[in-house]
């Protein structure tokens, strides 16, 4: 789960500086909209509890070239998400992120999910201290467009491939810069773990997620964005992580190491009645490259080695009469974007780069409530063209 803009409020609110909420509201608000979620008083040292959360519903239709069309509500016709953030004293929180199945399957497993659970601490104003399993600021996208801020409704297809949901400690925090605003992340966590797969299927893949590390090295990770206008309608961001052993411990493979590196614009111009708003991403990663051999002492190869490196990006724009005196054309925004995603062409999961065209209409009901309807098309070298059509509602509360 990607960092929600419940849990940026609320730091705003309670200890971070007006800088966490105006970064906020910055991102994903319009000038004309005032309506706030409710942040809790940062007086008193008593315990609060802010249930804030997520539920939707999305319906696709998918037609891949030359075979049926195939349409549903996924696998589940109603998803939701709780995000409890919990303040014990002045200085110490906690954010938790549940994923709740709404219609588990018989004979499934649990229908409740952790996502994420965070404790922080505020040393002082601009830096606080967390740890837990937690989603790293990670470009533009993993950082900051929460599902209900996504203005394209489906995923960029070249998002995803850096830092994902990790175990460990970090720093984080905003300060003033004259009339500009400085974020800052830097974390050390268990980072990604290696496959090593003999039938080459996964081989290379990392995964993250893992409560625990399969190696005593650790990732070395962290992002600064920076605001240069007041207004907050500029925003420039960086990030990366290394990780020397991606491998398990003991093995030939402990010392592969992985990099990754992200870098995002966000900006937005009002010409009244009209905003326009620009975003885009670029990632990369980068795994060292191994042989996997039959055994020790024979060298016969059991998968060939490959250059393990993926990179992706998206740009996008969207229009909206965000100052037009007619109300149902003020709510709607039309949204435009491409991405692309260049895996190893060598490896058995990789292939051909993969583009995506996307258009999208949103109607908001309010800033928290979004109807998407998205037109996606998928085109690969020596693979069938793929069109999906998806409509989505979600409210946020």
């Amino acid at each position: 789960m990607k960092t929600n803009i419940a849990f940026s409020l609320l730091f705003g609110g309670l200890f971070l500086s007006p800088f966490a909420a105006t970064h906020a509201l910055g991102q994903t608000t319009d000038s004309t909209i005032t309506e706030q979620p409710y942040v809790n008083s940062s007086q008193g040292g008593g315990e609060k509890i802010l249930l804030a959360g997520e539920a939707f519903t999305i319906w696709q239709n998918n037609q891949v070239k030359g075979a049926p069309s195939t349409s549903s509500f996924g696998a589940d016709p109603l998803g939701l998400m709780l995000m409890p953030l919990v303040k014990l004293n002045d200085r110490l929180f906690l954010d938790v992120q549940i994923e709740v199945d709404a219609n588990p399957a018989p004979g499934g497993g649990a229908g409740v999910n952790l996502n994420e659970a965070i404790i922080y601490y505020k040393v002082a104003s601009g830096l606080n201290v967390f740890a837990g399993n937690f989603q790293p600021r990670w470009g533009l996208y993993e950082g900051i467009l929460d599902d209900f801020t996504n203005r394209y409704c489906s995923d960029p297809i070249g998002m995803g491939l850096g830092a994902q949901t990790q175990s460990g400690v970090g720093i984080q925090g905003g300060l003033q810069v004259g009339y500009s605003k400085l974020g800052y992340q830097l974390y050390v966590a268990n980072g990604p773990q290696l496959t090593v797969d003999s039938t080459g299927a996964q081989n290379g893949v990392l995964n993250y997620g893992n409560y625990t590390d399969n190696n005593k090295n650790k990732a070395i990770g962290g992002s600064l964005f920076l605001l240069p206008f007041s207004d907050s309608r500029l925003e420039l961001g960086v990030s990366g992580q290394y990780t020397p052993k991606t491998g398990d411990a003991g093995t030939t493979f402990e010392n592969i190491s992985s990099s990754s590196l992200a870098a995002d614009i966000n900006y937005y111009q009002i010409f009244n009645p009209l905003m326009i708003r620009l975003q885009g991403q670029y990632e990369y990663t980068k795994t060292d490259n191994f042989n996997l051999y039959t055994d020790a002492s024979n060298t016969t190869l059991l998968t060939p080695q490959f250059t393990n490196q993926m990179s992706g990006w998206y740009g996008g724009i969207t229009f909206r009469l965000s100052g037009s005196q007619n109300t149902f054309l003020s709510n709607l925004e039309l949204g435009g974007r491409l991405s692309q995603l260049t895996m190893p062409k060598e490896a058995l999961w990789g292939g051909n780069p993969i583009n995506q065209a996307t258009v999208c209409l949103t109607y908001w009901f309010t800033w928290k409530t979004p109807l998407n309807i998205a037109y996606d098309v998928y085109t690969q070298s020596g693979a069938p063209n793929q069109n999906v059509i998806t409509i989505r509602g979600m409210w946020f509360f």
